[in-house]
């Protein structure tokens, strides 16, 4: 029987191979993560960066965004899925 363990400190779900779930909390996380890191980065500030006033951010250049950065950071290689996330 399946089914989904209620402890606040557990994402897996108790089946036959035990995975981790993903939450929907990760993207935003990661997302956060990313910005940030491309502040710091030159490399990385070349493909992305935040808006001056800070609530938006922008991606300047999506090839190297989603060859350069995206991978670093999430699992995806099509720059619609990453759209779709957000």
């Amino acid at each position: 029987m399946n089914y989904i363990q209620t402890t606040p400190t557990s994402n897996m779900t108790a089946s036959k191979s035990s995975t981790p779930r993903r939450t929907k909390s990760e993207f935003p996380i990661k997302l956060y993560a990313m910005l940030e890191l491309a502040d710091n980065i030159f490399e990385f500030a070349q493909a992305v960066t935040w808006l001056p006033h800070g609530r938006a951010f922008r991606i300047h250049n999506k090839v190297k965004f989603m060859k350069e950065v995206v991978p670093v950071f999430f699992n995806q290689t099509k720059i619609r899925s990453f759209n779709r996330q957000l």
